[in-house]
């Protein structure tokens, strides 16, 4: 991954071996004898990510859209001739 960049081999073996196979799966590992914490709610705050329920893809992918709005979905983003791809239930699943 070219946004990783140069990093301490022994640091990130360290980690995984000190994550992995313990009693309490609290997210949490050391290196160096430094408690780092790995919790889902740690990740989001180093890397900025929004709550789920701010997220905008969650919001469009549980959004409902008119017949009018699919159709203009189709016009705009599929080839001609082309339609939707439905799922087992009879929806709409993708183009």
């Amino acid at each position: 991954n070219s946004m990783i960049g140069v990093c301490n081999l022994s640091w990130v073996e360290e980690f995984y071996a000190n994550s992995f196979g313990r009693d309490a799966d609290d997210f949490t590992s050391y290196v160096r004898g430094v408690e780092i914490s790995y919790a889902p709610d740690v990740i989001d705050a180093v890397f900025g990510f929004r709550e789920e329920e701010h997220c905008s893809v969650v919001q469009r992918h549980s959004r409902s859209y008119t017949d009018e709005q699919y159709a203009m979905m189709l016009h705009d983003l599929a080839l001609p001739g082309k339609d939707w791809r439905y799922n087992s239930t009879g929806a709409r699943a993708r183009l």
